[in-house]
């Protein structure tokens, strides 16, 4: 296993506003940036904390039409997830996040996944999946299993409308580029560069311990404001 797989792995040990307390407390960017809002939701929050690093596409599915699109980004999408998550030789990968962009007439209404696509993706590496749209057969997706984050469930889709693949994407107003590290549960999810994986485990751990010592003076029979206060100043 690489160190960026094993820095990945820890991550899931703590929950996504962790991660983000822990990235913010790095001080490397605007922290009103990079996340998710409440357009995009788990779809299956019982799978728990997922990260990996980003592969990317933008997928259209309710522009009109009979003609049949090509599907040439779909498989350099899931070539991309194999290459990561197999690593040199088959050996030594990381875990590896899909990410599709929902593009044209009505974004949230684009399925992007269904239970044969999870599947495809599961056989690729992909840990998790996260769009701005919607995803359908969600039994058989769980069945997979495959744990999504988007906008909600729909049942059908148009012609599949592959524009890209390995593109930035926006989901959510959060940008992601092809390589930043998806971190994701019930509450949503967020991203970075991979570069910076191991200092943001170092500071969610601060986060983690720093909250801990908070909460076991917060619940001390009789606490108050002043006596918080007290308690801060040693």
């Amino acid at each position: 296993m690489t160190q960026v797989a094993q820095v990945i792995e820890q991550l899931c040990a703590f929950d996504t506003p962790t991660v983000g307390n822990g990235l913010e407390l790095l001080g490397v960017r605007d922290p009103s940036a990079g996340y998710t809002g409440p357009d995009v939701r788990a779809l299956m929050p019982e799978m728990g904390v997922r990260a990996g690093i980003a592969v990317t596409a933008r997928l259209d599915t309710t522009s009109p039409g009979t003609d049949r699109p090509s599907m040439d980004a779909f498989w350099d999408l899931l070539r991309t997830a194999e290459r990561l998550s197999r690593g040199a030789g088959g050996e030594g990968g990381v875990p590896v996040f899909a990410v599709v962009e929902s593009v044209g007439l009505r974004p949230r209404h684009t399925v992007t996944i269904g239970d044969g696509m999870g599947t495809h993706l599961k056989n690729a590496g992909a840990v998790g999946f996260i769009t701005n749209g919607s995803i359908r057969d969600i039994a058989g997706v769980r069945a997979v299993p495959l744990a999504c984050w988007g906008a909600g469930l729909s049942p059908l889709h148009g012609r599949l409308r592959w524009l890209d693949a390995g593109s930035p994407v926006v989901v959510d107003g959060m940008t992601v580029r092809q390589g930043d590290v998806i971190h994701a549960d019930e509450n949503g999810a967020l991203c970075f560069p991979a570069e910076l994986a191991g200092a943001v485990l170092e500071q969610a751990a601060v986060v983690r311990d720093k909250e801990a010592r908070m909460f076991e003076t917060l619940r001390q029979p009789g606490m108050g404001v002043d006596r918080y206060l007290a308690s801060l100043r040693g």
